[in-house]
């Protein structure tokens, strides 16, 4: 039986594993949308945030500096995936929201979606575990997603 420790440690060996694989696979998906994978995944915030969503709160959420920021939001806006505007209560403020329409599915399932394969692969890694078991995996993910 292995010790605490021992699980510990191949826990973040496969972490690892699992973090450079991801890495690629975005890189992938965000070359294939013309993005790069960096306004890939500010992109995933401002689409996660369910509206307008400030500037400077994409810059916190991505832990971008807020000149990075700006260019991000310029090249999404370029390509039709975000709007900007300002904030009808604080016109100094500048907030953004993906268009649905331009957005790729990003776990819906359609055809234009380029995240099918991966969803369809972790279903069947999902169907080989428990809810309670899957339950465990949840609480530990919520748990350390965001340690820095």
């Amino acid at each position: 039986m292995s010790s605490k420790a021992e699980v510990a440690g191949r826990i973040i060996e496969l972490f690892q594993l699992v973090i450079a694989s991801s890495v690629m696979t975005n890189e992938r998906i965000a070359r294939s949308l013309g993005l790069n994978v960096v306004d890939l995944q500010a992109l995933g915030f401002i689409a996660r945030s369910g509206g307008p969503i400030a500037a400077g709160e994409v810059s916190r959420l991505t832990e971008l500096p807020t000149s990075t920021t700006t260019r991000v939001l310029d090249r999404l806006e370029r390509h039709g995936y975000i709007e900007r505007t300002t904030d009808p209560n604080d016109r100094r403020r500048v907030v953004v929201r993906a268009l649905p329409d331009a957005l790729p599915n990003a776990g819906g399932g359609g055809d234009d979606d380029p995240y099918v394969g991966v969803l369809a692969g972790m279903q069947r890694v999902h169907d080989r575990f428990t809810r309670d078991e899957l339950e465990v995996v949840a609480r530990y993910l919520d748990a350390v997603k965001d340690v820095r």
